[in-house]
């Protein structure tokens, strides 16, 4: 460029106009590598912020299934029997309950920020949910099968969870040992995780909620018509239908893009 300006001072065009090609020329080159630069940092945090979520969700689900066969054990006490030390332990559980949803909000945090995600941080906040009311359930020392099925719930996403993350840092390794990449892989790569991992989440998200409202229907229908705890769960299933609808959505829509 100063090589182009010092031949326009001498009024030498032709020369001040190869001299702008080379820059031109230049400035292409430094382009392309600052973008290809860019390109693999944003792989590599990708990756990191996948590696993370997946270390965060094991160790979720190691307390989880924890807390599960400990409730299951206290589900078998009679009422009778049910005295200070189950009652006790009932409450520890549920704190732990809490350390648990205190991980999913971290979880959920790490995603929102990333930003390209709407069906995990929809399943992260129906995991996070259904901690806060397990955590409820257990300090009224609640134990019985409601109970265990919204653990069991946990459980279940949490494994789903981390196999799609597993894939999807599969995935992005595959990609990476690949040297020649089209205009739509490369594109897929700015986000978290592609459209039919999206889609397999959304999916099984509705398919728990249809299975939930059903196996409570069975509880409105016997002798737990009037209970309380049960109508609450079916009214906070009808708002995560709702969320799981706007997420579809954004997803269809590419709000999320």
């Amino acid at each position: 460029m100063e090589k182009a300006i010092e031949e326009l001072k001498k009024k030498n065009r032709d020369d001040a106009s190869d001299h702008e090609d080379e820059a031109i020329r230049k400035l292409t080159e430094a382009k392309e590598k600052l973008e290809e630069i860019l390109r693999q940092l944003r792989e590599e945090e990708q990756r990191l912020l996948l590696t993370a979520l997946e270390a965060r969700f094991q160790k979720m689900l190691a307390m989880q299934l924890v807390v599960y066969h400990e409730t299951v054990r206290l589900g078998k006490v009679s009422e009778k029997e049910f005295g200070s030390r189950q009652e006790s332990r009932a409450t520890e559980l549920g704190r732990q309950e809490d350390e648990i949803a205190v991980d999913a909000n971290k979880a959920l945090a790490l995603l929102k920020e990333e930003g390209s995600s709407v069906a995990f941080p929809e399943a992260v906040i129906a995991i996070r949910d259904d901690l806060y009311a397990i955590s409820r359930y257990l300090k009224e020392f609640k134990a019985g099968e409601l109970t265990q099925e919204l653990e069991r719930d946990v459980i279940e996403a949490l494994e789903e969870i981390i196999e799609a993350l597993q894939k999807e840092m599969e995935k992005k390794d595959d990609e990476q040992q690949q040297q020649q990449q089209q205009q739509q892989q490369q594109q897929q790569q700015k986000r978290l995780v592609d459209d039919l991992a999206e889609l397999k989440m959304l999916r099984s998200l509705q398919l728990r909620i249809n299975r939930r409202t059903r196996r409570l229907g069975r509880l409105l229908d016997g002798e737990q018509a009037n209970d309380p705890d049960v109508i609450q769960e079916l009214q906070g299933l009808s708002k995560r239908q709702a969320r799981i609808q706007k997420a579809t959505y954004n997803l269809v829509t590419g709000k999320n893009k």
